[in-house]
């Protein structure tokens, strides 16, 4: 949690624009639920970069289409206003990568507590309001120690 799934034309990213497109969306998309840069929600943040071929997607003039991006949250981690800064920033991120002025389409699928499931255990707010908590505590401490 959260899963992004960017879908772009085939060869439109190419080398480490890959690489740098994905831990730009991890950024982007922690900063915007407002969930802290830790290992835990950084490894729990996983984006998924698929290429359509071509001419496997066109929209309905025939012209081939832009990307899509599908950020499917736990419900409440974001808002209106959340989803609007990451459209912008989520477009840039591809635009850069892509090279190109295309179309980005956002998509935010909230998943209902209680829908979603790591392995064998539900995946409750409660218990990543703990993880939010603790990660806090701990910043908090590293800046005492250093101050």
């Amino acid at each position: 949690m959260p899963l992004v799934e960017i879908t772009v034309p085939e060869g439109s990213v190419t080398g480490a624009a890959v690489e740098v497109l994905q831990q730009r969306v991890v950024t982007s998309v922690l900063t915007a639920m407002e969930l802290p840069r830790t290992d835990f929600f950084t490894s729990a943040t996983w984006v998924y970069l698929r290429e359509a071929a071509k001419g496997l997607a066109v929209t309905g003039t025939g012209a081939a289409p832009g990307a899509v991006v599908v950020l499917t949250p736990l419900e409440g981690f974001v808002t209106p206003e959340r989803n609007e800064v990451l459209g912008a920033e989520l477009t840039r991120h591809v635009r850069e990568a892509t090279g190109t002025d295309t179309v980005v389409w956002l998509i935010v699928n909230e998943i209902p507590e209680g829908n979603w499931a790591v392995n064998d255990a539900l995946t409750r707010r409660a218990r990543i309001d703990e993880f939010i908590a603790e990660a806090e505590a701990e910043a908090e401490a590293t800046a005492t120690r250093a101050g």
